[in-house]
């Protein structure tokens, strides 16, 4: 019956500790994938400037193949937009001017 108990204890330790390896490779890999995540496209719809809250810019010649304005939202969510278009100069522009008021 010891034995048994034995067996039953090792495998759940080595589950768990496999568990955990599998966990940390996989968060470690997310995060290295996220910074140098590109924008390939654009968004096709103007976003409302109310739902945005802040914004970075991605340098094609940098590490990126385009450039683009990725807007960061309310929602959390970044959306690539098109920096040539007047709806993405138009918000960029009042961004600025609102840090700038700071």
């Amino acid at each position: 019956m010891e034995l048994n108990m034995v067996r039953c204890c090792s495998k759940s330790l080595l589950l768990a500790v496999f568990s955990s390896v599998l966990l940390f490779h996989l968060c470690s890999r997310a995060e290295a994938a996220s910074y140098f995540d590109c924008c390939l496209q654009y968004t096709k719809f103007p976003l409302p400037p109310k739902a945005i809250v802040g914004f970075t810019q991605q340098l094609a010649d940098e590490a990126c193949d385009i450039n683009a304005i990725i807007f960061h939202t309310k929602r959390r969510l970044l959306v690539c937009a098109d920096p040539k278009q007047p709806w993405v100069k138009r918000v960029v522009h009042t961004l600025s001017q609102r840090v700038k008021k700071m």
